[in-house]
């Protein structure tokens, strides 16, 4: 471990080595990091997704430092950023109202207990995954609520409908989109669903919230009641929020805490909102990302390696077909300097112009070259691709199967 990590409470997610210790990075610019022992790395993980623009963008830089300097305002009290902040959520996402929060796990809950307060009803649909917080874990039983009144269906529309049944108990069907393993049909028939039982919708638009263009992703597809995002909001500072109606988010307005004014991060916010807002620096990940894919997809073809790539250049995910070939794929790519997050989904930024895109190829091509010993084995089969998804979902990805299939999968993939 790092030489004060003993010292620390938590186990948090970060890029870690072999032997689980957290990798250091000492600096980073654009796409690139470099660690304590000088080598340099091509960043996929970008803080799980939250950096859209690149690491040490000059624009958001400018604005935290002239911000720390008390040019912008301060942590006392209200200053025009969050006025600017609020009004370009509010055109990018709509809704009738907006609250900030510090975390997207703190976003997602106060907006769901306000949902339930506001329509008393106790019942909580869930699906995904929706932050580090007790209050999402599933209950030991398929279809009854947790301690906190949360059912999980697992993105499994079966579930769904049978839960939906009987509706005057459920305050909203929460969603945590995934464009990589879930249809836009899937969406429709959420919404289908919850419009006729006379349900809220909310969608937790916090892993992928503005990284598919200027709005929410899920705007057409689910036309969600409430929403909430934070990654691609602030270029990886600590800010997300909440959005939609006045009458269901009424319970928000006791909220508040001691930051909520915090100038750099509402600066933050304001800079990269602004960008965001214009839909250049996605077109430009989306676009780097799918060219990257098209390489990689060859490079594994021509090395016929059974790996699998699920989703497109804004959000992607490996699905190699064993666990250790998994396994073997992301020391290979740790080898070459390629820093995926493993397991889960990757995300380029806006910073990848073309020097680190022809960099990230080469590397690729060798990661291949480094997994020779799978040339050949077996495909990816149907198990090995919802295992792959569970790590992303939380659940079960869009495909058809009858109940008892869903029973089985559930077993075999909540006891791993």
């Amino acid at each position: 471990m790092t030489e004060n990590s003993s010292l620390l409470a938590e186990f948090p997610t970060c890029p870690r080595d072999a032997d689980r210790r957290p990798r250091v990075f000492t600096s980073a610019s654009g796409a690139r990091l470099v660690d304590e022992s000088g080598f340099q790395w091509i960043d996929f993980d970008n803080a799980r997704g939250s950096v859209l623009l690149g690491h040490g963008d000059p624009d958001i830089a400018e604005a935290v430092a002239r911000a720390a300097t008390g040019a912008f305002g301060s942590a006392t009290g209200w200053s025009p950023r969050v006025d600017s902040v609020l009004e370009r959520l509010h055109a990018l996402c709509g809704g009738e109202v907006v609250g900030l929060f510090r975390s997207g796990t703190a976003a997602v809950r106060a907006a769901v207990l306000a949902v339930r307060e506001s329509t008393g009803r106790p019942l909580l649909l869930s699906c995904g995954y929706h932050g580090y917080d007790p209050m999402w874990y599933p209950s030991p039983a398929l279809l009854e609520p947790n301690a906190d009144g949360v059912v999980d269906f697992f993105y499994d529309l079966g579930l769904l409908a049978e839960l939906l049944a009987k509706p005057e108990r459920v305050a909203a069907v929460v969603v945590s989109p995934d464009h990589m393993h879930l249809s836009p049909e899937w969406y429709r028939e959420v919404r289908r669903l919850c419009t006729a039982a006379g349900v809220v919708v909310i969608a937790d638009e916090v892993k992928v919230g503005l990284r598919y263009g200027p709005g929410l992703s899920t705007a057409e597809l689910l036309a969600p009641d409430v929403w909430t995002v934070a990654k691609g909001m602030a270029n990886g500072h600590a800010v997300s929020a909440v959005g939609g109606s006045r009458r269901l988010l009424r319970p928000l307005k006791e909220v508040s805490f001691t930051s909520f004014f915090e100038p750099t991060i509402l600066a933050a916010a304001d800079a990269a909102l602004a960008r965001v807002a214009t839909g250049e620096p996605q077109r430009i990940a989306r676009e780097v990302g799918d060219r990257f894919l098209r390489h990689a997809r060859k490079a594994l073809a021509d090395a016929s390696l059974p790996v699998e790539i699920a989703g497109d250049g804004t959000f992607f995910q490996f699905v190699p077909a064993t666990e250790e070939l998994e396994d073997d794929f992301h020391r290979a790519s740790d080898a070459e300097g390629l820093l995926f997050y493993a397991g889960d989904n990757q995300a380029v930024s806006a910073a990848f112009d073309d020097e680190v895109l022809a960099d990230a190829e080469e590397r690729f091509t060798r990661v291949c070259g480094r997994l020779a010993r799978h040339a050949g084995t077996a495909p990816v089969d149907e198990a090995g691709r919802y295992r792959v998804a569970w790590n992303v979902l939380d659940g079960l990805r869009d495909t058809g199967r009858d109940r008892a299939t869903t029973e089985e999968l559930l077993a075999r993939l909540l006891d791993d």
